[in-house]
């Protein structure tokens, strides 16, 4: 588009006042009007988004192993958790136990096939990232408590775990 057009418009060059901000909530309020938002498309957009920026297959939840009389009791929390996840191309365990600093954990995990592969353990509040040894082994410390998933990069399509409770 041409903006020679918008030269020749008196007061451009000036910065914006009371009566232009009212000018442009009246232009957005009607065109609200004329064409709005439809309902819900924010939210699906984010989620198409956030789909499409993951591309990469899910692993499945395979084993959460516990000590007997931990569940639904009065017991102190877990000391260590271990959990793995199963994908046709890859095992991931890892082993939760209580970090150096209040509510963090350690979490220790181990590739199978064993790989240095990249790994990124998401949250919300950020990833913290590491990188498997020689033998899969790899090593998060001190992680913040709370929701986490895993997400293994590799050089075709990267996997991720479901989302878990650190």
């Amino acid at each position: 588009m041409d903006m020679t057009y918008f030269d020749d418009v008196p007061g451009a060059e000036e910065p914006l006042d009371a009566s232009d901000v009212a000018l442009l909530a009246r232009v957005a309020e009607l065109s609200e009007r004329a064409d709005p938002v439809p309902e819900g498309l924010v939210e699906r957009s984010l989620f198409a988004m956030t789909l499409a920026g993951l591309e990469s297959e899910v692993m499945e939840l395979m084993v959460l192993e516990a000590p007997a009389g931990t569940v639904r009791s009065d017991a102190p929390p877990l000391e260590t958790r271990t959990i793995t996840f199963t994908h046709e191309r890859l095992t991931v365990m890892i082993a939760l136990s209580p970090g150096n600093t209040p509510r963090t954990v350690r979490v220790d995990g181990w590739l199978a096939p064993a790989d240095t592969l990249t790994i990124v353990l998401r949250r919300p509040d950020g990833d913290h990232r590491t990188t498997a040894d020689d033998d899969g082994r790899f090593v998060l410390e001190d992680v913040p408590r709370g929701l986490a998933s895993l997400l293994v990069e590799q050089d075709d399509v990267p996997i991720t775990t479901p989302v878990i409770e650190l």
